[in-house]
């Protein structure tokens, strides 16, 4: 994949996750926010995981159904260089695609009960402890 692919999925990618985060504050599902601006959950679904490029029309209308600027999609300062550091992270070695990931994974965790979330965590553990033996 060459620079300017990679650029596009990572703001792919970043919009999605500013377009979740949106529409979760606004208390919307996807279905409830497909319906508003015309789409499938389905493709809202993909909007969220950066699979589809937005087109300027989306744009609008999410920015019109979620009450927010189309400028709130996208980072700050963008250049082909720099995406990785406009949606900033402590460890710069993780990817946007990597930071999409824990974000999915935090909120699947903070969604389940006591019990499961125990659970899924000694899990999470032990694999970490068998990745990291494996590993040397």
């Amino acid at each position: 994949m060459n620079t300017k692919d990679n650029f596009e999925r990572d703001l792919n990618i970043f919009a999605g996750n500013k377009i979740k985060e949106f529409r979760k504050k606004k208390k919307l599902t996807q279905k409830q926010l497909g319906k508003l601006i015309d789409k499938s959950d389905n493709t809202i679904s993909n909007y969220e995981k950066g699979l589809i490029a937005l087109n300027q029309d989306v744009l609008f209308s999410l920015a019109e159904a979620l009450d927010v600027k189309v400028d709130d999609f996208f980072p700050q300062k963008v250049s082909a260089g720099s995406l990785h550091q406009a949606v900033a992270t402590t460890d710069e070695n993780l990817t946007v695609g990597d930071m999409a990931f824990l974000k999915e994974l935090m909120d699947y965790i903070k969604s389940l009960d006591e019990t499961e979330r125990r659970y899924l965590m000694s899990n999470i553990e032990m694999a970490v402890e068998i990745f990291k033996k494996n590993r040397n």
